[in-house]
């Protein structure tokens, strides 16, 4: 009778065995090794059973973390518009915009309106309009005049019926894509003129 050489290795069975899920045991010790998420979790249910008894943290250890995260978003958020509001501002649609309108005193206004006027462009007539009148505003300590302001925030200082339809002319005109006629132009300087001529007492 022979005997079986049980120190043979039967490679065939092995491999089997290595392709067999049920004998994936490596896989069992990975997953054994929590996530971050998983492990905050833990953390946090250990603690909230220990103040509020094993039953309630298990029903709000979820919602509270979730929570817990939106304030520190939120918090985070709050911490870069009060440090850099320009951030947000600059993204806005209404805000003013180029080189040129974030230095609103280093522009001759007339000659730049005669020049725009002159080429037919009135749509480059009309901001300029806008502009002299911040800056305008600006001198006479109606408006307190920053690069990074928007439109609407100049309204909130300077909140009279004029400013508000010509801010509405440059929005339009501005943004919103309406053709700058010169109609408009006109209307524009009318109500330029109107503030011109209350805030000079005239």
């Amino acid at each position: 009778m022979l005997v079986p050489d049980t120190l043979c290795c039967d490679t065939a069975q092995i491999h089997a065995w290595q392709g067999d899920a049920a004998y994936d045991y490596q896989r069992e010790l990975m997953d054994w090794q929590p996530s971050l998420w998983k492990w905050l979790l833990m953390q946090l249910e250990e603690l909230l059973s220990y103040i509020l008894g094993s039953e309630t943290a298990s029903s709000i250890t979820v919602p509270l973390l979730i929570a817990l995260g939106l304030a520190i978003l939120l918090l985070v958020i709050w911490f870069i518009y009060k440090t850099r509001p320009s951030v947000f501002q600059r993204n806005q649609l209404s805000n003013i915009g180029t080189e040129e309108e974030e230095n609103i005193y280093g522009i001759d206004f007339d000659a730049s309106i005669r020049q725009a006027i002159a080429v037919g462009d009135y749509c480059q007539a009309v901001r300029y309009v806008y502009l002299q009148t911040l800056r305008h505003l600006s001198d006479h300590a109606k408006i307190d005049w920053m690069p990074q302001k928007t439109p609407n925030q100049y309204i909130l200082e300077y909140n009279k019926d004029d400013f508000r339809k010509l801010t509405t002319l440059f929005l339009r005109v501005r943004y919103g894509n309406f053709e700058a006629t010169p109609s408009m132009y006109d209307s524009v300087v009318l109500l330029q003129s109107s503030i011109f001529k209350k805030e000079e007492g005239q």
